[in-house]
């Protein structure tokens, strides 16, 4: 591989070409072009019409190529959890790595993002023998999950991470044998609240290194009035959905640039208040979950196979 090119990896489906769209449109525009960026999105579901708006994103120092994890998926299909906005693509972050053998690293980017920072700064962070470049997820300044993940995913929360965006050691993936080592856990363990996070936190856990909120801010208040570089606008915090969400304005300002425009402006003027109460009880519902979750762990009688405390000790 060329010592200028940048791999960068999205997956999604349809649902969320629009918002791929405006990563990417955003990724490109503020990059530095002295990279080469290739650009894979991950799909097994994406039309051929979305392919062809996306593609027309690519500039003259970058190119977007569509691949299919599907095949790995089905090994795994009758294991992984879902739940409400999640799909199946959620997981193909894990299969990066064994799939692409050529790259020895990689950036990975969530499509609801808006990248107003230089990618290539992040990708050339030296992150030694760490799995993942990674941010502290914001979730943990609510204290239900906080105990949820010191509880039944054994991790302090001081060091869970969000896997929105990383940074992949893709070499040492594969050294380590982290997909298979995924799909061993996945085997032992269901994690239904944060799907593969979850289990990349376990997988990754005492190996990453922390960036900054600024690589993966939210709009929450804790955050509030900081200088992005990459923003998330992952749960409800959707300017496509609501007005008033801070960093907005950098959504729209790519939105504006796309061939999805129209479409982002159609989903945010047919949201309805039956929407806004749905969002409403996924949040309540997650938080339900991993109280449920903390319950079931309290109601185990015994150790099995003496891991009761330890999800990954047979790694």
């Amino acid at each position: 591989m060329q010592s200028n090119v940048i791999p960068v990896f999205f997956a999604t489906d349809d649902a969320y070409a629009p918002l791929l769209a405006v990563s990417i449109r955003s990724l490109l525009d503020n990059a530095d072009k002295n990279y080469f960026y290739r650009i894979h999105i991950l799909t097994s579901s994406m039309s051929a019409s979305n392919r062809k708006r996306i593609l027309s994103l690519a500039s003259e120092n970058s190119r977007i190529t569509f691949d299919d994890p599907g095949r790995r998926l089905e090994r795994i299909a009758g294991s992984i959890s879902l739940r409400d906005y999640y799909s199946a693509a959620t997981y193909y972050r894990i299969f990066i790595a064994d799939m692409f053998p050529n790259y020895d690293k990689a950036v990975y980017i969530d499509s609801d993002t808006v990248v107003t920072g230089d990618i290539s700064e992040m990708f050339s962070t030296d992150i030694g023998d760490s799995l993942v470049g990674a941010i502290h997820d914001n979730v943990m300044f609510i204290d239900v999950f906080g105990r949820y993940v010191e509880k039944v995913v054994d991790i302090p929360r001081e060091r869970y991470f969000n896997a929105g965006i990383l940074l992949m050691n893709l070499s040492l993936f594969r050294k380590e044998e982290i997909e298979l080592k995924f799909i061993e856990l996945l085997e032992k363990r269901k994690f239904p609240v944060a799907q593969d996070q979850d289990y990349l936190n376990i997988l990754c856990r005492d190996r990453v290194y922390y960036f900054p909120y600024e690589w993966n801010l939210v709009p929450v208040p804790e955050l509030s009035g900081r200088e992005p570089k990459i923003i998330h606008f992952k749960m409800a915090l959707r300017p496509w959905h609501y007005d008033g969400i801070e960093y907005g304005k950098y959504f729209w300002k790519y939105a504006e640039k796309t061939d999805f425009y129209r479409d982002i402006l159609e989903i945010k003027s047919s949201r309805t208040e039956l929407d806004r109460l749905k969002d409403e009880q996924i949040g309540k519902n997650l938080i339900a979950l991993a109280i449920s979750e903390m319950e079931a762990l309290d109601r185990e009688e015994s150790p099995q196979d003496g891991c009761f405390s330890d999800p990954i000790c047979a790694f």
